[in-house]
């Protein structure tokens, strides 16, 4: 796997027109809101819900791009891509990488 920026300050910024306090909230609204798409992504995965999967995933990618959160947000489209086409075998392992790379981005967004 090619290593990916898990996060880049100056394309969020950037998409916020610069706006720091902005992009704070938005932050804040991520992190708030996470858990439960998180939450929503993992009971799909485990019950084979493709629409389920394909509607929480594409939530999720919506946030992760307004972050610049790159490499997240390519997994994210790759789980969406999954439930949209109904081809559940891969997605365990998309979502293992997924939560992976969302641990790191909430490490860097926390610091």
């Amino acid at each position: 796997m090619t290593s990916m920026v898990v996060f880049n300050r100056e394309v969020a910024l950037e998409r916020v027109g610069g706006d720091e306090e902005l992009f704070a909230e938005i932050v804040g609204i991520y992190l708030e809101e996470l858990p439960s798409v998180l939450k929503e992504i993992q009971s799909a995965v485990r019950a084979g819900d493709a629409n389920g999967l394909y509607r929480s995933a594409h939530s999720l990618k919506g946030s992760l791009g307004a972050l610049g959160a790159e490499a997240a947000q390519k997994r994210a489209l790759d789980l969406e891509m999954s439930g949209r086409q109904s081809q559940l075998s891969h997605a365990p392992e998309m979502l293992a990488d997924l939560e992976r790379l969302l641990d790191e981005l909430h490490r860097e967004l926390s610091a």
